[in-house]
């Protein structure tokens, strides 16, 4: 399996931080997804186990709204990650449509989904932010809040940043 690009994606998400003038949390995705032309579809249709799709062609970002809202944001910053990072997949073509999503197995099998996890953990909390928010409070209620990201995804940040 080809390995994760850490740097790579740490460094595409913090480009579009800058592209867009985000100077603080919490980063507004639909923003940032809305200035690339790209709609968003809330899809109730979906199993539970589909997060989100990404259709290129058609400039189109599904997620599932059965989730929550923090997880939906998640959702919308890995979308974007692959947008971003140009990833392209052997079922973004004609059998693949916004009501037949690939199931999560398929999609977590290619590598590009750890990019992207790691596009979307840094678009939302990114570290220059996370090291800002920590000097005022250590508490990780308090530091999801801030970014608006759920406290798993919170401490996934601190500990691959190494924070602690």
């Amino acid at each position: 399996m080809t390995p994760v690009r850490v740097g790579v994606a740490r460094q595409a998400a913090r480009n579009v931080i800058a592209k867009c003038g985000i100077k603080a949390p919490p980063v507004d995705v639909e923003r940032v997804a809305a200035g690339e032309g790209l709609k968003v579809m809330l899809i109730d249709s979906w199993s539970p186990k589909v997060s989100g799709l990404l259709l290129r062609e058609e400039r189109l970002i599904g997620i599932n709204q059965q989730h929550g809202r923090r997880r939906r944001r998640f959702s919308l910053a890995h979308e974007l990650g692959h947008w971003f990072m140009r990833h392209d997949f052997p079922w973004h073509e004609e059998d693949v449509t916004i009501d037949n999503p690939p199931t999560e197995e398929e999609h977590r099998k290619h590598p590009a989904e750890g990019e992207a996890d790691e596009f979307a953990g840094e678009l939302l909390a990114p570290r220059v932010f996370l090291k800002d928010a920590m000097k005022r409070t250590r508490d990780p209620t308090e530091l999801a809040d801030i970014f608006d990201i759920s406290e798993e995804a919170l401490w996934v940040r601190i500990l691959r940043h190494k924070l602690l």
